[in-house]
């Protein structure tokens, strides 16, 4: 086949899925979610919008949304009322987003010791219940309503969008994936899911040295226009592509995601797949609170759906300079989180952007870096593999996992009356089907996982 021939292909290939992206934003997503009661599109619409706002105009919207919602809380929420009148603190009185500052932090211990005084009575039959494994190492427990959802669901795709992959992209999605068999009838629906939304799912934590070449063959058969991944897999396999100089399908743009991006990764693999590389911030408790647009200075915050603060030891706030990143959730009325400690570590930035994006920027997010695990036959998992595997098992309160040699793994888990030994051994399946049966897994229940220096837990350590 000539050059000439191929080019056009190609070119075929683009403007199929441009009108496949347009057809699913204007007309199958609406339809979709509306089949679904859902209010996800013009939700979406209405957040594009705001962006043509001035910043002014957006933070006048960031209050009026931040001071309904504690009016809520005020109302509705056992916790903050104990809290607030202590505090003698009234929402109503709310003239500045920076009032928020005069109430207490809330911390993960806040949460899981007052769970029931945080959730409203009139939202607890139809809350969705959440789990993550986060990255203290402490499965952590929330809950969001309906109206969260659609919400932050509109914000991601706006968000992504940014970096040229908005809904109905096609993408090829190097990501965590729902742990143990699936039947059949599972399987083929979530296949006719992800085909509706035009993406791929590439298994992150299967992904070995054995196995690279699988992954890029896959990548030259889908051909998509742009790839989202965890950053340590992406970087791995990009290492190999560099090494072996395999010439692969180029997609147009990668955004990252899970863990911060290093940038001698973000270099391997620009020169990988010969496109840019755009990183995102978020965490589960939220979806998407950042992400880089094409000028790559920066993340921007998603503030007309978050309150972001950066606070010192002493819960002040900073600027310019790196401090806890503190989130409150505008719209997440089914369990509110006003002044969430995430742990995680950031700058905001007063600079603006020079693209055309009004929302202001998180200079950089420091303290997210999870080792990477390996096994013996080279299988390669990302530190994430371990809050996503053991976030759903209540008998787990606390757990770290430590690599010293190939062939073994310690976890150490604080657990509770709900841990016994079929916990175990299913833990010990997963990783077994993942990591081969020749990695020893050794397990050790203690009383307590020491802090880092920093105040920190680690959730993997690996000393390879």
């Amino acid at each position: 086949m000539s050059i000439l021939n191929e080019r056009a292909i190609n070119n075929n290939q683009i403007v199929e899925m441009d009108i496949y992206s347009s057809l699913f934003k204007s007309v199958l997503f609406p339809g979709y979610e509306r089949i679904k009661g859902r209010r996800t599109s013009s939700l979406l619409t209405a957040a594009e919008d705001r962006l043509h706002w001035p910043l002014e105009k957006i933070e006048q919207y960031q209050l009026r949304c931040l001071r309904n919602l504690l009016q809520y809380c005020h109302q509705h929420v056992p916790y903050y009322q104990q809290q607030w009148r202590a505090l003698d603190f009234n929402p109503q009185e709310l003239t500045s987003v920076a009032q928020l500052a005069q109430l207490p932090l809330l911390t993960k211990q806040d949460i899981q010791d007052n769970y029931d005084l945080l959730v409203p009575q009139d939202k607890r039959a139809s809350n969705y219940k959440k789990s993550t494994g986060g990255s203290t190492g402490r499965p952590f427990h929330f809950e969001l309503d309906k109206g969260s959802y659609e919400s932050r669901q509109a914000i991601m795709w706006r968000g992504y969008g940014w970096g040229g992959v908005g809904i109905g992209t096609r993408t090829w999605y190097l990501w965590g994936v729902e742990l143990g068999s699936q039947s059949w009838k599972a399987k083929v629906k979530d296949d006719l899911f992800h085909r509706f939304y035009h993406r791929k799912i590439a298994n992150s934590f299967a992904l070995s040295k054995d196995n690279f070449q699988q992954y890029i063959d896959q990548i030259n058969d889908y051909q998509p226009k742009a790839i989202v991944a965890y950053v340590a897999p992406l970087y791995s396999l990009a290492k190999y592509i560099n090494e072996q100089g395999i010439q692969l399908h180029q997609p147009q743009v990668i955004l990252t995601g899970a863990e911060a991006l290093l940038e001698y990764q973000r270099q391997e693999i620009q020169k990988a797949f010969r496109c840019q590389v755009l990183n995102t911030y978020g965490c589960r408790e939220f979806m998407l609170i950042g992400a880089e647009c094409s000028q790559q200075h920066g993340l921007h915050i998603n503030i007309d759906q978050l309150v972001v603060e950066t606070v010192n030891d002493q819960g002040q706030n900073l600027k310019n300079q790196v401090g806890d990143i503190v989130i409150t959730d505008l719209f997440n009325y089914g369990m509110p989180l006003v002044r969430y400690v995430n742990g995680d570590q950031g700058v905001i930035s007063q600079r603006r952007c020079q693209c055309h994006n009004p929302l202001p920027m998180l200079e950089s997010v420091n303290g997210r870096k999870l080792d990477i695990i390996r096994s013996p036959q080279g299988t390669i998992l990302p530190g994430e593999f371990f809050p996503h595997l053991l976030k759903d098992f209540r008998g787990i309160e606390r757990f770290q996992v430590r690599q010293k040699s190939l062939s073994s793994l310690d976890i150490f888990i604080v657990a509770n009356d709900q841990y016994d030994r079929a916990v175990q051994d299913t833990i010990n399946g997963h990783i077994k089907q993942v990591m081969g049966e020749q990695l020893q897994v050794a397990f050790h229940q203690v009383s307590d996982i020491p802090l880092t220096s920093t105040g920190k837990h680690r959730v993997t350590i690996s000393e390879l």
